[in-house]
């Protein structure tokens, strides 16, 4: 089975017609209709079901391409192997992260190996949680690095630890400088949150229910990087994970508090690859660089 056919066959099951695929790739549509009919005809079987919209992958389709992943992947990596013989000289680490850790940590960690090993290069994708796992799975990307509310159960798993949620503020405003703080004392203030569809907030949500809370956001927002002149700018508050903008803090631009809670607010977090695959060199050395910067997991 050769990889351009596979490669074609899950540009159709990820685009859902032919000439979607065609543009993605292109290639001319005749081109790809052949190879779909070659495999075809080698497994005996339809791999799609045609339909007035689309085509969507049959059972033997479903199969087919997770296995046609694992083929890719390693494809590529013994392609990687070999220009590797040499020592890291070269190669690509693709990462997929959330936002609290692409502001900071990961780039971070990325400028530092990028100094020691200037012939890596990287490709960073800044995605929802679901979409981390769903990059990883789907071998778009080597690397995840999520929040995850559940121990994943379809990839890899190279590091699992938690993080707790802290309150960011301006450094001049009046909660700056003070010990832990209940959730009650953020309410008396702008608080600027992410969506409820987020594990940040799942978690929040519970913890204000615990303790008999309400916090009646002033400002909504999907994504860190909006939240932060809304801070510089009010006496807002927000609560973000506590890596999440260590370089800011370290250089004055932000406090952060401990938020005490009669339920946890630590969050699960997970490092995340491929199920059954052999990493390339590259990644699995930036894999154990990535991890030195995480905190250690708790017994």
């Amino acid at each position: 089975m050769q990889t351009t056919a596979l490669r074609y066959f899950l540009a159709v099951a990820r685009e859902g017609t032919i000439a979607a695929a065609s543009a993605r790739l292109n290639v001319a549509p005749s081109a790809i209709s052949r190879q779909i009919a070659n495999l075809e005809a080698e497994l005996a079987c339809p791999l799609f079901e045609r339909r007035p919209r689309g085509m969507v992958l049959s059972q033997a389709g479903e199969l087919l391409a997770r296995h046609a992943h694992q083929v890719l992947a390693s494809a590529e990596q013994v392609v990687t192997e070999i220009r590797e013989l040499e020592g890291l000289w070269r190669g690509l680490v693709r990462v997929a992260c959330t936002e609290a850790f692409a502001i900071d940590l990961v780039p971070e960690a990325m400028a530092a190996f990028h100094t020691r090993h200037p012939g890596i290069r990287f490709d960073l994708a800044v995605l929802p949680p679901g979409q981390v796992t769903h990059r990883v799975v789907q071998g778009d990307a080597d690397l995840g690095l999520t929040f995850s509310l559940e121990p994943s159960t379809g990839t890899a798993v190279a590091y699992r630890g938690s993080l707790d949620m802290v309150a960011l503020c301006a450094p001049d405003h009046p909660l700056a400088g003070r010990g832990p703080i209940g959730l009650s004392d953020l309410a008396a203030y702008p608080v600027a949150l992410l969506p409820r569809d987020t594990t940040l907030r799942t978690i929040l949500d519970a913890a204000c229910a615990a303790d008999g809370v309400a916090i009646e956001p002033a400002l909504t927002a999907n994504t860190l990087s909006s939240v932060l002149p809304f801070l510089r700018r009010t006496r807002g508050v927000t609560l973000v994970s506590s890596v999440a903008l260590q370089g800011q803090v370290a250089r004055g631009e932000f406090q952060v508090l401990p938020v005490r809670s009669r339920r946890s607010l630590a969050r699960g977090i997970e490092v995340q690859t491929m199920r059954d695959r052999r990493l390339p060199r590259a990644v699995q050395a930036f894999l154990t660089a990535l991890v030195a910067t995480l905190p250690p997991v708790r017994s």
